[in-house]
């Protein structure tokens, strides 16, 4: 009954196979479901100061559940356009 409290009774019913009327009722009534985060569409990190950075790791995660993490080392930055492009096709 805690986690119909935590994460709502629809989401605890279904995949459990419950009767989701009888769950309501040993709750006592309505459960309020867990509101759903927004989803990060764009993020932009700005440095106070321009920073010179030899080592970097960058990690993606697509709505669907793919992964992406890039690492580099040196000067020269990755064509981040083509590598999100191409990652994007790829789940298709």
């Amino acid at each position: 009954m805690e986690l119909a409290r935590q994460h709502g009774l629809y989401l605890v019913a279904h995949p459990l196979r419950l009767d989701y009327m009888q769950l309501k009722k040993r709750l006592g009534g309505v459960v309020k479901a867990p509101k759903k985060a927004g989803k990060p569409t764009f993020v932009e990190l700005i440095a106070s100061h321009p920073v010179m950075v030899s080592e970097c790791v960058v990690e993606f995660e697509s709505p669907l559940g793919g992964k992406m993490r890039i690492e580099w080392k040196g000067s020269s930055t990755p064509d981040w356009a083509s590598l999100l492009r191409a990652w994007r096709e790829a789940e298709r």
